[in-house]
């Protein structure tokens, strides 16, 4: 009888230890279950791992399951952050999370900011950015500067933006740039940005039955803007195009012996620093004058020109942005689709250098 009792106790005990295994079986499914399938076996391991139960699929923990960066201490963090297919995601997002820039502001910055511009946000402390994200000539570095500029001149946000990446919260003719690609058709040759004194394009051409010299593509464009007006009955004559860095060091020079050097630079380029090097640049006078345009020639100037690729460089008006007094008769090559937005925005080629190909 007693040993009856035994087995009987024992079947019991057994069978509340099924019961238990059952149950754990059960509940183990279940949390199978309410994973989302769409987490791959590496991320749900990791998953099980930290008892982490997760209900949704979400693209970015995803990411990070399957990376070396996943905290778990983040992962509501994570839930928030739009994935993006790019190299480094997961260590970006971690190191910008632990500069204290939320969620909201993480997509912001992976959305509107260029490459270059989040990798200098990672070596900085924490920046707002509410107000510059959707500037697109922004360099993040640069943001004290901007502040600055936007309360010294009180002026937009904007404009100091673009005057600052311009330098002109600077002296002219400091911090000066070599330029790399003098070659380039769109070059930016200014007090800031100066050509190699060896420097001399290797496709230079006469100007049709002119004694002078551009680079093939703007003197066959400058020819055809000179056609175009003598149909307009204008007669336009090109006077100085292509110059050396010697030219331009003795005519700088010579200028000095006249006035001194504070305006000489207002009219005239320091060698290295003249777009007639480049070989883009033309000087073109009305026939009835002996170096400069007619009021009434400039005017077809700024609404022609640009047809043919050329810009009236130094216009009136922008001697705060050029550096140089206004020099109506000075008009530049950048080529026919970059001409026509420079006249169609009314900006300076610096200005339009800066927006639309510095950094693009």
């Amino acid at each position: 009888m007693k040993r009856k009792k035994q087995n009987k106790r024992k079947i019991i005990f057994l069978l509340l230890i099924l019961l238990a295994i059952i149950f754990l079986i059960i509940l183990y499914m279940r949390k199978e279950k309410n994973m989302p399938d769409n987490y791959s076996n590496e991320a749900k391991e990791k998953l099980k791992k930290e008892n982490i139960d997760i209900k949704e699929y979400n693209q970015t923990l995803e990411a990070f399951l399957k990376s070396d960066d996943f905290k778990k201490e983040n992962i509501e963090a994570y839930m928030q952050i739009n994935f993006q297919n790019e190299e480094d995601f997961t260590a970006k997002t971690n190191a910008l999370l632990e500069k204290n820039y939320s969620p909201d502001e993480i997509n912001d910055i992976f959305t509107y900011l260029s490459k270059a511009n989040i990798q200098k946000l990672l070596e900085m402390d924490y920046v707002n950015l509410q107000d510059y994200l959707k500037i697109s000539n922004l360099d993040v570095s640069k943001i004290d500067a901007y502040k600055e500029y936007e309360q010294k001149n009180n002026t937009t946000i904007n404009d100091a933006v673009t005057k600052v990446n311009l330098h002109l919260d600077e002296p002219f003719y400091e911090n000066v740039e070599t330029i790399e690609k003098p070659d380039d058709i769109t070059v930016l040759v200014n007090k800031f940005h100066a050509l190699d004194a060896s420097y001399v394009p290797t496709d230079l051409t006469n100007v049709g039955t002119y004694s002078l010299q551009m680079r093939k593509e703007a003197a066959e464009e400058l020819e055809q803007l000179i056609a175009k007006a003598a149909l307009d009955n204008r007669e336009l004559i090109p006077y100085s195009t292509y110059r050396s860095y010697d030219y331009q060091k003795r005519l700088y020079e010579g200028y000095l012996e006249i006035d001194p050097k504070e305006t000489v630079d207002t009219y005239s380029a320091r060698p290295g620093h003249s777009e007639h090097q480049t070989g883009l640049a033309c000087d073109i006078r009305s026939s009835i004058l002996n170096d400069r345009l007619t009021d009434s020639d400039y005017e077809w100037m700024l609404q022609n020109s640009y047809e043919f690729g050329f810009i009236v460089r130094y216009p009136k008006g922008k001697s705060e942005v050029t550096g140089y007094m206004e020099e109506p008769w000075h008009i530049r090559y950048i080529g026919k689709e970059h001409a026509k937005k420079v006249h169609d925005l009314d900006i300076t080629y610096d200005e339009y250098y800066d927006l639309y190909i510095a950094n693009h």
